[in-house]
Parts: C-alpha cells; structure tokens; sequence
C-alpha cells in the first residue's frame, strides 16, 4: 500500500497538567493516521474552561521534557504570548498568518471536547483557518449538537485526506485506549504518599516528566 506525502502540522492543545503518555499517543496516533509532518502542543496558560494552579512554566518544561529530541513533536508558546482568558479561535487565526494560507493546519481534540465543541467561541469560524480531527480513543464518539453535525457532515473526509486542503475538512482518528488523566494523576498525588503516587503512575507519566515532578515537589 502506498502512503500519501506527510503534510501540515497537528495542533494539540491543553493545560497539560501535568504531560502524560495519554496526550503523546494522540500527537503519535494523528502523525500516523492524518500524516502529517509534525504536532505542535500548544500550551494554554489560563484556559477559558478550567483553573490551573501549577506555573505555566512549569508546564512548559514538562512539555519539553516529554517530548524531548523528536523532531516529529514540538511546543507551541503562542498562548503564553497573551494576556487573560486564551481562546482557540484567537490561537488558529494568528497561528494562519504566521505560516500563511497554503501550509494545512489541524485542530487535534478529545471526544469529549467534541461533545461541547458548540460552547466553543466562534466554532464555526474555525474551520476557515484549521481543519478538525477528533480522537476518539476506540470508544463510540458521541454526537456533537445538531447544529455542529450538520455543519461537518459536508466537510467530513478520510483521514488521510485530511491535509490535501489547508483548512476546512473534519475527520476522525482511532487510537488504542489509554488510562491516563491529568485530572486523576493530580488526585493520587493529592491522595496518597509521593512514593506510592508515582509507582502507581509508572505507566501514565513520561520518566522525564515524572522527575520533574519530584524534582519541584509539584502536586
């Protein structure tokens, strides 16, 4: 079987609080599955929908710890540029002006992300900058609002095709399940002895991003 060119870049964003190896099988699994060229984090200092504690800068040197020389992975800081709340619209249209119109752009998120999509900000106004893959995890994705469906149901092609425009196209991506959860990993460091903790995390955390951790005496 014959593989079509890599192509455009993957946009992964979050608070990543903290990395795990969850969010580094999404960036692998969009590589493989969309083929594209590289996946860039893009870390959000204060995201709109939640409240972090640990420093962002922290954060980033966990990020750049976790992926450390591949060259495949990389951090994108473009929301530590702004002040206040981050929104992803404001991210993708100044992120199309830095690389211009030709180079594809696509928005990597959750199924559960996907659930909400419709409470995001200008939704529809995304996909005049990225196009829009959702992972789904090998679980059932579940429907997004009406109005959200009816508005990808034109636009929904096969993954490897994802990057053939530079914007504007939906897909959907599998990869293997994975336990992983900053949610859950802050919860058992906040629940149990640090040493117990981070046995228990063994499978869930980069060891870079694990020694980082103690090193700081984060969560």
């Amino acid at each position: 079987m014959e593989f079509p060119m890599r192509r455009g870049i993957g946009l992964l964003g979050g608070s990543f609080d903290p990395v795990h190896n969850g969010h580094l099988a999404v960036a692998r699994g969009a590589l493989q599955s969309l083929r594209l060229q590289r996946v860039d984090f893009v870390l959000a200092p204060r995201p709109w929908q939640k409240s972090v504690a640990t420093p962002v800068s922290l954060r980033l040197e966990m990020l750049r710890a976790a992926i450390g020389k591949n060259e495949s992975l990389a951090v994108c800081t473009k929301e530590l540029e702004r002040t206040g709340a981050t929104y992803t619209i404001d991210t993708v249209r100044s992120l199309r002006e830095d690389y211009g119109p030709a180079m594809p752009l696509v928005l990597l998120i959750g199924a559960d992300q996907w659930e909400n999509f419709h409470t995001w900000r200008c939704w529809q106004d995304l996909f005049d900058f990225v196009s829009v893959a959702v992972c789904t995890r090998e679980e059932q994705m579940k429907e997004p609002a009406p109005d959200v469906a009816a508005f990808v149901a034109e636009r929904r092609v096969v993954p490897h095709e994802l990057t053939l425009a530079p914007a504007g196209r939906f897909t959907t991506f599998d990869i293997a399940a994975h336990a992983a959860s900053s949610t859950k990993i802050r919860a058992l460091f906040a629940t149990r002895p640090r040493s117990e903790a981070f046995k228990a995390l063994d499978t869930w955390l980069p060891t870079s991003v694990a020694r980082l951790i103690a090193q700081h005496n984060a969560y």
